[in-house]
């Protein structure tokens, strides 16, 4: 019964994510509960790093060059073709925009990093990266 005790006396600052949920810290671990039942408990000391990456240049680039190329061969070939480049490389760079401010958090003893977006990512970053006592990384 102490143990409960324990477990429900921990304090965890939250900061929202974009969507749904929350990420949070305490004193010992990082908390991430995107809004389902699944939330998960990371220990500071599995943290091998946290990165925030801002945009994924090459895939919104390509995105814009599609849409470029799927008004070309709406003008000058087939409509039909063209739009169907167009909305696709429309529906990419919607994607992109989505996943801009994107904060990874890389842990040991797991193959891919965690993914989140929060509502204020440069804030998010500086919590974590001090409370984990981890440099800042901020990546494309």
């Amino acid at each position: 019964m102490a143990a409960q005790d324990d477990r429900s006396a921990v304090e965890i600052t939250r900061m929202s994510l974009r969507g749904d949920g929350w990420i949070g810290y305490s004193e010992d671990a990082v908390y991430v509960d995107e809004g389902g039942d699944d939330r998960v408990k990371i220990p500071h000391d599995a943290v091998e790093a946290v990165t925030l990456r801002t945009l994924e240049w090459d895939l919104a680039v390509m995105s814009l060059l599609l849409v470029g190329v799927g008004a070309y061969v709406v003008v000058t070939r087939n409509p039909l073709v063209g739009v169907a480049f167009a909305a696709v490389g429309a529906f990419s760079a919607y994607r992109t925009y989505r996943h801009r401010h994107e904060l990874a958090i890389r842990v040991r003893n797991r193959p891919k990093p965690l993914t989140v977006h929060p509502e204020h990512p440069h804030q998010c970053l500086d919590a974590l990266s001090d409370r984990v006592g981890l440099q800042k990384q901020t990546g494309p």
